[in-house]
């Protein structure tokens, strides 16, 4: 992994950010954008990831939009639309290096106040955005600013003086101004390419229904919603979130999504180690199949001490897909002590893509049982 520092200019203020990619030219290009008050450290991680997916992979400091940042600019002078413009001035510079393919399509990638923006971005930009992912996009901010309350900044909106405090951070009028008479959905429609919006149901700084609102004014939107997601993703839910976005980057798409409810427990011991089988039964809901889990499913879990040796879920599910055509869909997930890998075979003409296919699996713990999610290309 190469890590580079970068600077390019906007307006002759100076951008600060970096780069990381692996050795080799010609690599296509991914930005990602940090949220409102955060800087690049939030999003560094995610431009590793996108780096290791094969990109040239830039974060980069918003011009007065971080309460410690390293561009140049001040908080009263920033609004949506400025970095607007610092977005596309970073872009600009990513297809200028030696090290990027120029020509192909972008991978824009934005948190919070970045995801608005980024998606700002790709409506200008169209075709050029090969793919957008908007983790809990802000696109209630012109709402926001029309009540006059955004996030710790409150004023009258029929009056709004020459700067507001929010926090740490102190804003210009231009900031609620620039916005007041959005409407997002009508601001990001023009893009049409493909696009993942991942968001947290428990998000008390931006309501999922925005970003549920805008997943319907997209022509090619994947919503992923995570139960208990805040806003901001950590530990667990992160991987979930940036499991999600590597099956999105390949061309997955999850097809099937079970949830398991363990129904017992039963342990038997041997000279090494001892055999867990957790009997389960659960209900299976996607666009291509929802049904139910079968008598007779089971995990078996090989274990020596807490260390998983081996485990193997069997299970049959029935019901239809997506035709309406009743069928059945038999899964077998083994573990060799690493990770998860499905097989599956289903008597489902619109499913027969699955029979053999190489599948993804991410397993969504709670204390009932998991929620399995099986991805494939489809």
């Amino acid at each position: 992994m190469i890590r580079k520092e970068f600077t390019c200019t906007r307006d002759d203020l100076k951008i600060r950010g970096t780069v990381y990619r692996q050795d080799g030219g010609s690599l296509p290009i991914a930005v990602v954008s940090h949220g409102f008050m955060a800087n690049r450290k939030s999003t560094k991680d995610y431009a590793k990831m996108l780096a290791e997916e094969g990109y040239a992979a830039f974060c980069f400091d918003f011009c007065g939009g971080c309460v410690k940042g390293q561009s140049e600019g001040a908080t009263t002078d920033m609004t949506v639309f400025t970095e607007v413009e610092d977005l596309k001035a970073v872009i600009r510079f990513a297809r200028e290096q030696e090290y990027t393919d120029s020509e192909a399509p972008l991978v824009l990638m934005g948190c919070s106040q970045g995801g608005f923006v980024s998606a700002i971005v790709s409506a200008e930009l169209k075709e050029q955005v090969g793919k957008l992912i908007l983790f809990y996009p802000a696109l209630c901010i012109p709402d926001d600013a029309r009540r006059g309350h955004m996030i710790m900044a409150k004023f009258d909106p029929q009056n709004i003086p020459e700067t507001v405090k929010c926090g740490p951070m102190l804003l210009g009028r231009c900031y609620p101004e620039a916005v007041i008479d959005k409407d997002p959905n009508e601001m990001i429609r023009g893009y049409e390419g493909k696009v993942l919006i991942v968001h947290g149901n428990a998000d008390s700084l931006v309501d999922i229904s925005y970003s549920r609102s805008a997943a319907k004014a997209y022509k090619n939107c994947t919503m992923k919603e995570i139960a208990k997601g805040e806003h901001g993703f950590k530990k667990e839910i992160d991987d979930l979130a940036v499991f999600y976005v590597k099956e999105f980057l390949k061309g997955y798409q999850e097809v099937l999504t079970v949830s398991v409810y363990l129904t017992d427990r039963i342990i038997e011991k041997k000279k090494k180690g001892y055999t867990l089988t957790l009997p389960f039964v659960g209900t299976a809901e996607s666009s291509f199949f929802t049904g139910a889990i079968m008598p007779h499913a089971a995990d078996i879990q090989e274990k020596k001490g807490r260390k998983l040796l081996h485990a193997c879920a069997d299970y049959v599910l029935k019901g239809t897909d997506c035709s309406g055509t009743d069928c059945t869909v038999h899964v077998i997930n083994t573990n060799d002590g690493k990770a998860w890998k499905p097989v599956i075979e289903t008597d489902s003409e619109e499913l027969c893509f699955l029979n053999g296919a190489d599948c993804d699996v991410m397993l969504e713990h709670r204390k009932e049982g998991p929620i399995v999610h099986i991805f494939a290309y489809a």
